[in-house]
This record gives structure tokens, sequence and C-alpha cells, in this order.
């Protein structure tokens, strides 16, 4: 393992926001506290990421270290980067924040950069097996933990060195990005201890919504679970689909009901289809 060196204050972008950041803070809050609707916290994050924090490519992992389980979504989602990540988990212990991360409990923004000179960079089987493949030379990232479950968000980039202010932006989100999975495990607990029945899938079919609303099949498919309550994640899982997919339906399905919310849009499929 590579000797790792302490990152100054200065590098963990301690300094306040500067008004541009504030601005674009501000622009993407709601966005990111919709994902406690959706479910789909690995998507929404990914989509702020990449609007506010440039790079080549940007990353979510969720792992659930008791269980063994581990999510990762990608944008650009390519089929040759998700190829490769089981290199990178396999050479994560030459991940050097990871370290910094274990001894302090700090989830703050972190680079590569910030710990690995670029020649070290260059000699370890994280960067010849993973890094490289995909153009990347650094990866800034920061972290969030609840238990045993923890939530990594990263940017990665072709070149070194990332900029004072995307990390005081990055480390801005972080509480926002937290509160935002409270209030989706929340909204997840309080479903299932819900004494109302769902409704049954059998007794509505997609077809009067392509018909009403003028959807394609596979968006009514997805309206149809939709206003039966069930998240992205879910919706994927019945319809054999990506999280990321649904939420690409989703958003057509809001563009022609002229509707802004899931709840709306689902308020419309049952307008359409009547109560069972």
């Amino acid at each position: 393992m590579q000797a790792t060196r302490i990152p100054s204050s200065r590098a963990r972008g301690t300094e306040r926001l500067s008004a541009t950041s504030l601005r674009a803070l501000h622009r993407v809050l709601p966005t990111v506290y919709a994902a406690s609707e959706s479910g789909d916290l690995a998507g929404t994050f990914l989509q702020v990421v990449s609007d506010l924090i440039p790079g080549e490519s940007h990353g979510v992992v969720v792992r659930e270290n008791g269980q063994g389980r581990r999510q990762v979504a990608l944008r650009p989602a390519s089929v040759e980067h998700e190829k490769l990540m089981p290199a990178f988990f396999a050479h994560f212990q030459e991940f050097a924040p990871a370290d910094y991360r274990q001894l302090t409990r700090s989830g703050e923004a972190l680079a590569l950069s910030d710990f690995v000179s670029t020649a070290s960079l260059h000699r370890l089987g994280l960067f010849n097996e993973y890094y490289r493949p995909i153009g990347v030379a650094d990866d800034l990232s920061v972290n969030l933990r609840r238990g045993d479950e923890v939530i990594c968000i990263a940017t990665l980039r072709r070149k070194r060195g990332f900029r004072r202010d995307e990390r005081e932006l990055f480390n801005a989100l972080r509480p926002h990005f937290r509160q935002a999975w409270s209030l989706t495990r929340m909204i997840r607990d309080l479903r299932r201890q819900s004494a109302a029945a769902p409704i049954p899938a059998r007794e509505w079919v997609p077809d009067p919504l392509e018909q009403a609303l003028g959807l394609t099949p596979r968006e009514a498919e997805v309206l149809l679970w939709v206003a039966q309550g069930k998240t992205n994640p879910e919706v994927a899982g019945i319809l054999g689909i990506r999280p990321y997919t649904v939420r690409t339906h989703l958003e057509r399905i809001f563009a022609k009901l002229a509707v802004e919310t899931r709840h709306a849009a689902g308020l419309k499929a049952i307008e359409v289809l009547g109560l069972p």
C-alpha cells in the first residue's frame, strides 16, 4: 500500500461557497430531495453531481457491508466501464482515500491525487486495470454512512486535480444527500407499515393509458406501476429494465402529461383507469 499524506484543510475545501456555487447548489436541491419520493437515490445523485462537477465519468456505489451487497450506477453508463468495475473493487485496498476515511470516519470530499503522486499511481494495479483503461487519472469522492450502509459518490477526470470551489460544492452537497437518503428510508418504512392494502396489478392493464394519454406501450407499463406506489428500482425489477431507464421513461411521461411529480402522474393514471 502506498504511503499516504493527510490532506491539508485547504485541500479539503473548508472555505465558504462562492456566489456562483451557492446559486448552483440552490438550483439542484429540489432535484436532490425529489429522490426521497422516487427512491432513485443513485440516479438522482448522479444527475446532480454530473451537472455541477464536470468529469469524464461519474459514479455512485451503494454498499451494504453486513449483507455483502453492492449497487453501482455510472454516467455515462457504458458497457465497457461496467465491465471494469470488478477490477476497481479487486484493488480497492490501493484506493488511498478509503484508508483515510477508515481512520478519521470522515466522508468529506477527497481526491486520489491528495494522497498518491502520478509516478506512484502508475505503479498501482488499481490504475493499470481500472483507471487507465477508462482514461481517468483522478477521482474526487464523498462518502455517506448509515450503519452498515455506505454511499460513495464520485467524479472521475482525465487530468489530475480538482479546484477548491469544486471541493467546497461537493462538501456542501453532502449533508443534503444524507438528508435525502434519510427521508427515503423513512418513506420506505412508512410504506411498509401502512395498513392500506396494495391495489392488485391484475385489476389494471396499461392499454387505456396508451390510448387516453398518448403514451408508448413501455411508458404505459411504467406509469401503471408508478400509480400503484412502486419506486423506480421496484418498477425496474418488475419490467426487467434499469432504474435509469425507468427514470427516463418517467421524464417523458411527465412531459406528455404536463406534470412535475410521480404523484401527479399517478393521479392522472387513476383518473383514466378508475379505482378497482
